[in-house]
């Protein structure tokens, strides 16, 4: 068996269930206050037209619809036993409670193998009510989890992405989803213009003090008709090539907290939209980034949490 370098989700989910579990992705028709006018248009300069949709569902299907859907593939595919209903495009608290309530309740209800529940959405769209609603499925559902979109602790790399909002709203919705015990993970990208190795180190350390739970580290990439892949066209934006995203994600992993779960590494966009780093439309995200970190841990003959700063 091959060494641990890092605490891998799949490795958390199969201990804590005994048995394969994969998440079921959702498009529960929701939108973005970044793009309908609320705080912004057009979304963040990395957002395509999907809201980091999986592309799966089609437009006539209703949220069970498209769980069981899944469930088919990942049965077959993956032979997983267990799911967990994946709320993923877009900012999945942004609608009133009762219209919350309602989703949530259908997907949690849609197959008797479903033992989770989990939401991704902005930090500024939670409240206490939301997450009063939120932590209300425990008694439903052994696993609750909900994923903020932070990608970095840097303000102003936050307003070069147009996110409008804050890394003051991530703490807020942290601090309140702790109170209300949920569990939680934090998305950050790696490779956003204007920062540096040492300004991406800085948010490791700073999630590794804030002891989150778990972290999905992205890869910024340009998709179709994004504000990004016009930078990029125009020069004005270089990806991180294969060498380098290696480096920095093994840097990052060494300084979280060696208790965060890492749920996904170098995350990317559906290759048949990408537009940059053009290396990624050759390689298997699975195979060969994650062989590649495992090599590159070897090599150093270190792992997670070996730079962590708040031990």
């Amino acid at each position: 068996m091959k060494q641990k370098y890092y605490r891998s989700y799949h490795d958390v989910l199969q201990e804590r269930f005994g048995c394969r579990v994969y998440k079921v992705s959702i498009d529960g028709g929701f939108t973005c206050p970044n793009r309908d006018g609320s705080k912004g248009v057009g979304g963040c300069i990395y957002c395509d037209e999907t809201g980091s949709s999986s592309r799966t569902r089609s437009e006539k299907d209703s949220i069970t619809d498209q769980i069981l859907k899944n469930i088919a593939v990942r049965r077959q595919r993956y032979r997983a036993s267990k799911f967990i209903a994946y709320f993923q495009s877009y900012t999945n608290t942004y609608d009133s409670v009762e219209n919350l309530k309602g989703k949530y309740d259908e997907a949690i209800s849609a197959h008797q193998d479903i033992v989770g529940l989990a939401i991704s959405t902005r930090p500024d769209c939670v409240d206490e009510e939301k997450l009063v609603l939120i932590a209300s499925y425990r008694q439903l559902v052994p696993y609750v989890h909900v994923e903020y979109g932070l990608q970095t602790v840097h303000n102003c790399t936050l307003q070069r992405l147009n996110r409008c909002e804050t890394y003051e709203d991530f703490l807020r919705a942290l601090s309140l989803t702790k109170d209300y015990q949920i569990e939680h993970c934090v998305h950050v990208i790696l490779g956003l213009p204007g920062e540096s190795r040492e300004d991406q180190l800085f948010t490791a350390d700073q999630l590794a003090e804030w002891r989150v739970q778990g972290v999905k580290i992205h890869l910024l990439v340009a998709m179709e008709k994004t504000l990004l892949a016009e930078q990029y066209a125009m020069g004005l934006w270089k990806p991180l090539d294969f060498e380098e995203t290696i480096s920095l994600a093994c840097d990052f992993i060494e300084r979280l907290h060696p208790e965060c779960v890492i749920h996904r590494i170098a995350g990317n966009g559906h290759p048949l939209h990408l537009v940059a780093p053009s290396w990624m439309k050759t390689r298997t995200l699975k195979e060969e980034i994650l062989e590649a970190i495992r090599r590159e841990f070897i090599r150093r003959r270190t792992q997670q949490g070996s730079a962590c700063r708040c031990l």
